[in-house]
């Protein structure tokens, strides 16, 4: 049987202003009113689009809600030109905790890491266009500097990315105050000199 829904994303490719117009009206309509204002028809109606339009690219509003959010900070897990792998490493570290220490982002993102076990919808858009994205681009740098042989082979790379990224995560869903620079430059250095021979 074919899944019309998903063929249909396959299609023809998104107008870039209708993207941009839909991943804005998400935005401005899950940062000033949660997540759940973020509904289909609510961004329907804000970005002048049918729900048709929106339907036929994203699964969710949740999916649309994060891609904006990653869209919007995707600097924050591009390679800075030039850095070493631990430079690298700390450019992510120290971003993620800025966007999830951010007065605004951070509660948005805590309500929808609260709303995805029992919403199979906001689950994989959480996974799909946001945790994974971020943890390729960690894990990728790892990866290079196995290949150069800065850390050794046989580390274990996902354990790594988790040491790394799980901080920021546990301080936001628990309410506790955000790692501060020092905090996350000591992390880093302590991951990266356990990885070491």
């Amino acid at each position: 049987m074919v899944d019309h829904q998903h063929a249909a994303r396959r299609g023809r490719p998104r107008s870039q202003a209708v993207r941009a117009a839909v991943l804005k009206a998400a935005a401005e309509l899950a940062l000033t009113g949660g997540p759940a204002a973020a509904t289909v028809d609510a961004i329907a109606k804000r970005a002048e689009v049918s729900r048709t339009t929106i339907y036929k690219w994203w699964p969710s509003a949740a999916s649309i809600v994060l891609e904006g959010l990653l869209e919007s900070v995707r600097e924050s897990i591009t390679r800075p030109p030039g850095s070493t792998s631990v430079q690298a490493i700390a450019h992510h570290v120290c971003a993620l905790n800025a966007i999830l220490a951010d007065p605004e982002v951070g509660p948005l993102l805590r309500n929808v890491i609260a709303a995805s076990p029992s919403d199979p919808a906001i689950e994989r858009a959480l996974l799909d266009q946001w945790i994974h994205p971020r943890r390729g681009a960690v894990a990728a740098t790892l990866r290079e500097a196995v290949s150069t042989g800065e850390l050794p082979a046989d580390i274990d790379v996902e354990v790594v990315v988790d040491a790394l990224v799980s901080p920021p995560y546990y301080r936001l869903v628990f309410g506790m105050p955000p790692l501060d620079d020092e905090a996350v430059r000591a992390l880093v250095d302590t991951v990266w000199r356990g990885c070491l021979p």
